[in-house]
């Protein structure tokens, strides 16, 4: 995986939420994926992430060209199996973060000489580059971005030491702030301006992690809003929002040992569970249709780090729909020679893109419905766990954590 760039730390409104807990739903048949490799096309690739994919059905990638002597690293945006690098502001890398329905492109790209990185936004045509500068400090990166071209990302601050989230709005940028700590990261943000992600509450660090505490917030009109502890754990994080205002992420339960995904939704808090036979959980993207996408992995004692963002390998690739939580492996072909370790983004159409193990190589996958029209829903409930369909061994990491890599959430392979 990529060097880390920043390293993840992240306040204190209390949400009144509710954990809704009801009936089982009535089972449905499962959609089957077809599962192709993102990045077969890119010239000299041998390792591709993921990170995006819009409503029509551009998805947007990264490629490692080379560790040494350098390291260099492409964005791109792939469609139908045709590539197009995301050219740099002057470096050798460029890094993609999310694509909006338009195929505008939010990002980062090394300034010549390849020290400096700056958040970046590549227009439709993936040739005319905006440089959206920095809180002040050297180093900025664009880590998603709206229908409406406002970008969110993080930057250091003019101290040079502390990171803050932003927003970008034609040419203008808003420091977020934090929650009483140093740092804090926007992942996402709606077309309302609705941001969220994770900040630091305090400068301390945790006796059991060595790390500050931080907490998933969001921000709406100014006003930054702490989402608490959740479950009871000391820290999470939001990770996605729709356009209904639906807000996914990951929080430790109480004792920091295990993590679930959850879903906030008009102020009610959903936990959303577990695959079956595992123990983590993390939500990363959702839809406005409600589908989830996300990891589901095991408990590791003790953890290194907290649980929301430390998984044990074998490591799931998760959907929630339905009133229950599914391995995506137990839905594309087997013997494919795939294993679906993170799904990281869902559009409309329920296509998904997320990182996996092709043939034991590190790659980005895009899964397609095989029934295109079967658009599913979470509900509002505990999801049920389902019997997963046998396996072959497939070789890979032995566990992933996640961290702040180049401004964008990434996972780091631990072998």
């Amino acid at each position: 995986m990529k060097h880390s760039l920043f390293l993840k730390t992240a306040g204190t409104f209390v949400m009144h939420a509710s954990i809704i807990l009801c009936w089982v739903m009535p089972a449905k048949a499962q959609t089957t994926y077809t599962v192709t490799d993102l990045g077969s096309g890119a010239t000299g690739a041998f390792e591709t992430t993921a990170d995006d994919i819009n409503i029509r059905g551009e998805a947007v990638a990264e490629t490692i060209q080379s560790l040494s002597p350098g390291f260099k690293t492409i964005g791109f945006v792939s469609k139908n199996g045709q590539i197009t690098l995301l050219p740099s502001l002057g470096g050798q890398s460029t890094f993609a973060g999310a694509i909006n329905a338009s195929g505008v492109v939010a990002g980062s790209s090394h300034l010549a000489g390849d020290t400096i990185i700056h958040a970046t936004i590549w227009d439709r045509d993936l040739n005319h580059i905006t440089d959206l500068g920095t809180l002040g400090g050297s180093i900025s990166a664009a880590l998603w971005l709206n229908d409406r071209n406002q970008a969110v990302g993080d930057s250091v601050t003019s101290n040079g030491v502390d990171i803050h989230g932003f927003l970008w709005d034609r040419g203008t940028l808003v420091d977020l702030g934090t929650l009483g700590g140093s740092t804090s990261f926007p992942f996402g943000i709606n077309n309302s301006g609705l941001v969220i992600g994770q900040a630091d509450t305090t400068t301390a660090l945790d006796p059991l992690f060595g790390i500050p505490t931080f907490h998933g917030f969001r921000w709406d009109r100014g006003v930054l809003r702490d989402l608490g502890e959740i479950f009871g754990g000391h820290f999470n994080y939001a990770q996605s929002v729709n356009e209904r205002g639906d807000i996914v992420g990951a929080a430790d339960l109480a004792g920091d040992l295990t993590a679930h995904a959850f879903m906030i939704r008009n102020a009610s808090l959903i936990d959303l569970g577990v695959a079956p036979g595992d123990t983590n959980s993390a939500a990363f993207g959702v839809n406005n249709r409600g589908q989830v996408v996300g990891i589901s992995a095991l408990f590791i004692d003790p953890p290194p780090a907290p649980p929301s963002i430390n998984f044990l390998c074998p490591c799931h690739a998760a959907i929630w729909q339905d009133g229950a939580a599914t391995d995506l492996n137990t839905l594309i072909p087997p013997g494919s020679g795939w294993q679906l370790i993170l799904a990281i983004a869902i559009n409309d159409r329920g296509q998904i893109v997320g990182n996996g193990m092709l043939n034991n190589e590190f790659r980005a996958f895009l899964l397609t419905p095989n029934n295109s029209s079967s658009m599913s829903s979470v509900s509002d409930g505990v999801m049920t766990n389902q019997a997963p369909a046998a396996m072959g061994k497939v070789e890979g990491p032995s566990a992933i954590r996640a961290t702040i890599v180049n401004g964008k959430r990434r996972l780091v392979l631990e072998h």
